[in-house]
């Protein structure tokens, strides 16, 4: 069933299906606003890309939204990315941090479709490294990066992602402002001041305690 716009009703469920009890994207669930996820929403439903890229998700929060902008568009794919990793489970993975296996006991097509977003969703239960080896060829009207946090991480994830961001399209970084969290030292702030020093890049900077940072392509 096809639904244009968000009222405060469906933006209360996204909020308790897909961010529960997590707040990293300026959230209020009483006042029925999506954070960042406005940002996401707005520039999908404006530029309609034919394929968005989601690159890490605890409970689906940025893949649920995207794929509401594209049903709206009534256009549009999202290739969602997750390597499903436990950090309390799989410690010797040291850089995606606060990963809590949630994708590795979900049934995928299942929770999307509580408001019926599957349709709109492709799951890949992999690294970001692997999902490049196998889409070489594929490119992208919108990105988002917020998979492994160290420094090293999320330049590789640049790297690897942003020849692939179609001209015109936008990439966003997710934990821009974040210094340390549970003791563990995130490396998005530091790679995203580099890019600032730069002036190379046509840049987009929203507040909030994590920070929200896009990047768009001319």
């Amino acid at each position: 069933m096809w639904q244009q716009g968000l009222d405060r009703k469906l933006v209360r469920k996204l909020i308790k299906i897909y961010a529960q009890e997590d707040n990293w994207h300026e959230l209020d669930y009483q006042t029925g606003n999506l954070g960042y996820g406005w940002i996401h929403y707005g520039l999908i439903r404006i530029i309609k890309p034919d394929r968005v890229l989601v690159i890490g998700s605890r409970y689906g929060f940025i893949p649920a939204v995207c794929a509401l902008a594209c049903k709206d568009n009534r256009i549009g794919k999202i290739d969602f990315v997750d390597a499903g990793y436990d950090q309390s489970k799989e410690p010797q993975d040291k850089n995606h941090w606060g990963g809590i296996g949630f994708w590795k006991k979900t049934d995928i097509k299942k929770h999307f479709n509580k408001l019926d977003l599957s349709d709109y969703i492709n799951f890949y239960l992999m690294t970001s490294v692997e999902f490049a080896r196998k889409n070489i060829k594929r490119r992208w009207g919108y990105i988002y990066l917020d998979g492994d946090h160290s420094y090293n991480g999320v330049r590789s994830d640049y790297r690897q992602f942003w020849p692939k961001l179609k001209k015109k399209g936008y990439l966003a970084f997710h934990d821009i402002y974040t210094d340390k969290v549970g003791g563990l030292n995130y490396g998005v702030k530091k790679f995203w001041q580099e890019k600032k020093k730069s002036k190379r890049y046509n840049l987009i900077e929203f507040p909030g305690k994590y920070g929200l940072g896009i990047i768009h392509k001319l």
